[in-house]
């Protein structure tokens, strides 16, 4: 590696941690606890770069998974196809029932009154709650959008890293992108409209594609014979800056 390439690569990691560690401090995280949580880090991860270690699924992907069974789930459905209200806790058709059909590890309880203090799902009447959404839309002060944006990263690099590793049998997972150096801003608007419509069609066909494989809860499939698989889409805006490439268009 010539010291050019090394001097370009350092600034890159360089600017993902001061990304992560921005977002740690306007989370509320003191700057004095960062530098356990660093030196704990760097020991984790050399123990994942020895043994291929990966993360269980996170509270954000379970509420994903709740929320889009509720709209799913005939038990969850009225007569018109809409989620229907149910109760917080208790048997099905519950919101701890329905967390439960995840088969997350957590606690089913304590996933639901995250999801009530997070206003993912809101009260209806009743003592019966209705989902928000059929999307996690969070606020920027809840902490799961720190996990969010750790869960994130991590995927995306490990996506990258599996891709470079040529010893491995399986064929490099998808991972482009399109963008162009000099979008007129009066298009910004129209862009975030565009990216939504396309976005969320292309994730719904994804998460039917995914949703008809998963192992049914009466399986007695060993969680070593499954994996967690996905899809992660963004758009984004940055400021102009001048291009790495010399073309105006680039779809890699």
């Amino acid at each position: 590696m010539n010291d050019s390439l090394s001097k370009r690569l350092r600034a890159d990691y360089s600017n993902v941690l001061v990304a992560i560690l921005e977002l740690m401090l306007r989370s509320g995280i003191e700057a004095k606890d960062l530098f356990p949580i660093c030196t704990s880090s760097i020991k984790r991860a050399r123990v994942r770069a020895r043994s291929n270690q990966v993360n269980e699924c996170g509270g954000l992907v379970t509420a994903a998974l709740v929320l889009d069974a509720w709209h799913r789930n005939r038990r969850y459905l009225s007569a018109k196809g809409t989620p229907r209200p149910v109760r917080l806790f208790g048997p099905a058709p519950s919101v701890e029932a329905l967390i439960r059909l995840q088969k997350v590890r957590k606690r089913s309880s304590d996933v639901a009154r995250h999801l009530k203090a997070a206003r993912l799902i809101v009260p209806c009447g009743g003592r019966l709650y209705m989902p928000a959404s059929d999307v996690a839309v969070i606020s920027n002060k809840d902490p799961l959008v720190l996990q969010h944006a750790a869960r994130a990263l991590s995927t995306l690099l490990e996506t990258v890293g599996r891709n470079l590793n040529h010893t491995r049998s399986l064929a490099p997972l998808i991972e482009r992108f399109a963008e162009v150096p000099d979008l007129p801003r009066r298009h910004v608007k129209a862009f975030q409209t565009f990216t939504q419509t396309q976005g969320r069609t292309f994730l719904r066909t994804i998460n039917d594609w995914l949703e008809s494989r998963r192992v049914p809860r009466s399986s007695r499939k060993s969680v070593n014979a499954t994996v967690r698989a996905g899809i992660h889409a963004y758009a984004y805006i940055a400021s102009n800056r001048r291009s790495l490439s010399s073309s105006n268009n680039r779809v890699a």
